[in-house]
């Protein structure tokens, strides 16, 4: 016998949710083609570092962009929702043995790791604005420091590019692990923004910032890094 009430719709498993806007996945993966393009023109000779110059001012308006973005931009990408306690954070880590669930963004330990990364290279643009070669090509900035502090900088600025590597290998590390052991797939929702939750039911509900906000937030980081290079 028919009910008249209508039956619930089941929920879908691996529904595909929205989770990563177009300016931040372009951030990423230009960002990730700028140092690679950076640490080779770097070794390719003087001929380059011009190339390498603006390759740096390129990655300092990306970097002031991303600081913006993570205040304005959409849920996933701001500072407040992917920023965890230590004690949240070390949680995380420690629900590995037992499986993590997949964050909608990124997760507590991902999330510092993107501060550490920002950081990091922050650094290292600020520090090539000063640095030299001793030869042919200064930093735009070099003429407003002394030379030891010159020196030290540039000394700063190869160093830290190490510390770049070290990240950037961990982070690799880390996608890979993910997937083989979580079976967490981060890459493909990087390329595409979206990713596949378990239940329908439980996805959450997730704002996009408009995009003349993100148009925006670029124009006020590219007159940024150009007021710095005017000083």
């Amino acid at each position: 016998m028919k009910s008249g009430a209508q039956a619930r719709p089941r929920p879908r498993s691996h529904e595909q949710l929205r989770i990563w806007d177009v300016p931040t996945r372009a951030f990423h993966w230009t960002l990730a083609i700028l140092v690679g393009w950076e640490w080779a023109s770097a070794h390719l000779g003087h001929g380059f570092l011009r190339y390498h110059m603006w390759g740096g001012y390129a990655v300092l308006t990306l970097l002031f962009f991303r600081l913006i973005w993570g205040f304005v931009g959409s849920r996933t990408a701001r500072f407040s929702h992917f920023l965890c306690s230590p004690r949240r954070t070390w949680a995380y880590v420690r629900s590995w043995r037992s499986g993590a669930k997949p964050a909608y963004g990124h997760n507590p330990l991902g999330g510092w790791a993107v501060v550490g990364f920002l950081i990091a290279l922050l650094t290292q643009a600020g520090t090539g604005l000063f640095a030299t070669d001793d030869v042919l090509t200064s930093g735009p900035l070099n003429g407003l420091v002394g030379s030891n502090t010159g020196d030290f900088l540039t000394h700063i600025h190869k160093l830290n590019f190490d510390i770049i590597l070290a990240l950037i290998a961990t982070h690799v590390t880390a996608v890979i692990l993910h997937r083989m052991i979580g079976g967490h797939d981060l890459v493909r929702p990087m390329i595409t923004g979206r990713a596949s939750t378990h239940t329908a039911t439980d996805a959450p509900h997730v704002s996009f910032a408009q995009p003349w906000v993100g148009l925006l937030a670029l124009a006020l980081s590219g007159l940024g890094t150009w007021l710095i290079l005017q000083i």
